[in-house]
Order: C-alpha cells, then structure tokens, then sequence
C-alpha cells in the first residue's frame, strides 16, 4: 500500500510551502495563476519590471524577505495594436499602411516588457532559486508565438513571443548544469485585460476577435482560470520535476486550427474575422 501512496494528487501536485515570485500577478491571467497558488498553500511575491536595474532592485528586497524561491513565473506582458489597423488583408495598399504604421518605440516597449523584463527576472532569482530543491522557473508565452496571424489587429506582440519560446530554451540549457528547470506554457485565449473588455456591471466579455476566434477552437469557448493554472500547478510541483524544455499549449485546439489542418474546410461564417 506505500507504494500506492507516490501516486497520490496529494504527494504529486502539491505546492504547499513553495515561495513563488509571479510577474503580472496581478491581472488577467498572472492573477489566476496568484489564485491559484494561493489557495494550495504557497506564498507568493508579485513583482512587475521590465529592465535590469529594475529586476536587481526588486530582487534585492526579496532576498531580505525569503531565504529562497522554489517557482519564478514571467507572466507580464503588454500588447500594442497597430496605429492604422485593418482586416483587409488581402487589399496591397491597406497591407502596407497596416505594416508601416508600426513605430521604433512599439517594438521597443514590447520586447522591453515580453522579453528583456522575463530574462533579467530569471536572471536575477537565479541565487535564491539555487536555494531550493525544486527550482523552476516558467515562461508564459503565447500561441501567437507559433503561427502567423493575418487578422490580427498587432505585429509586435506575436514577434515577441516568438522570442519568448526561444528564450525559455536558452535558459533551460544555460541553467541544465544548475539544476534550474525552465518551462514555457503558450496559452489561447481567456478573458483578461488584453483579450476582453468590461459591461457596465464590470464584467470582463471577449471583444469581436476573441469571440470569433475561440469559435473556431475545439473547445468552441475562451478558457477558463482553472485550466491555465492546472498545467503551471503541475510544472512547479513534484509531479513536473522530470520536465525541462517544454512548452505547453493551452488553447483549447485553437494552434491546431491556427496552423491550417482545416486549411480548405469551411467553418461558420461567424467565426471568420474577414
């Protein structure tokens, strides 16, 4: 019967007692992963930076705080929309307006937040993070990473992203010697402050896009805060120890339809952004 009890939810996935620093912990779905960790017994340090200065800073009053942190997810991100947007996607001239209206300090603030602000974090946690038994640290990206999407109504965000995956594979191998493991989760789409908008009553609703899009997913529906913070629970428990390197979807299908497997089938003509 002891041999059974490795096997247990209880032994596998717990986070009880973990220290863990979120990123974007505070909104959308960085709050949920915060919910989340909360509400199994770990204790968990919001930080928001973006620059070297800034992670050393926050780091700083962390380690005067905790001896340790066991899990490190990057989860800050911004999205900035094009400044002459268009869904013509097959008009030249609209193409072109769409693409150059994108300017130096967008490319410059979004990679300053999505990708330089999730490597100097990494960075600087890395001597409190050799502290613990378990250490990992998990990089939120986004399927907006993997595929290219014509309708979408911004250029820099999924350029950054991309570079957000491939930061998480440097790091895992730069840290493989430290026995650092470092994950990448890539999720759809879930109603937070990027995606969505909110009534009258505060409520957060999907805009057009999203609400077309996740029609178009296998699950036909945005996600929800517990499946987001399922796979991160299970990367920085006992039961994802044997894990490095990986980058997980979470979207509901919707990368299996972005990358064109249906390519030729017609879908409702609801779910079409143009």
């Amino acid at each position: 019967m002891s041999d059974l009890n490795r096997f247990r939810i209880e032994n596998l996935f717990t986070v009880a007692g973990q220290t863990v620093l979120i990123t974007g912990g505070g909104s959308g779905i960085g709050r949920s992963l915060t919910s989340a960790f909360i509400a199994n017994g770990a204790k968990v340090i919001i930080g928001d930076v973006s620059t070297k200065e800034g992670a050393e800073a926050v780091f700083k009053q962390v380690s005067e705080k905790v001896d340790s942190l066991d899990t490190v997810i990057n989860c800050a991100g911004i999205s900035i929309l094009f400044n002459t947007p268009s869904h013509e996607v097959s008009d030249p001239e609209k193409v072109h307006d769409t693409l150059a209206s994108v300017e130096n300090e967008d490319w410059v603030k979004t990679h300053q937040v999505n990708v330089n602000g999730p490597y100097y974090v990494s960075v600087a946690a890395i001597p409190l993070l050799r502290k613990s038994s378990n250490p990992n640290i998990i990089m939120i990206s986004s399927v907006a990473g993997l595929v290219p999407q014509r309708g979408n109504n911004t250029f820099t965000y999924g350029v950054s992203k991309a570079g957000v995956i491939h930061l998480s594979s440097m790091l895992a191998g730069r840290l493989h010697p430290l026995k650092i493991r470092v994950n990448c989760l890539c999720p759809g789409i879930f109603p937070s402050e990027m995606t969505s908008t909110k009534d009258e009553n505060g409520n957060i609703i999907l805009g057009d896009m999203g609400t077309k899009a996740v029609k178009r997913s296998t699950m036909g529906r945005p996600g929800l805060p517990e499946e987001i913070a399922a796979p991160i629970l299970l990367l920085a428990s006992k039961g994802g120890m044997y894990m490095n390197d990986t980058c997980i979807n979470v979207d509901g299908g919707r990368y299996l339809v972005m990358k064109g497997i249906y390519d030729g089938y017609r879908l409702p003509d609801d779910s079409y952004i143009d």
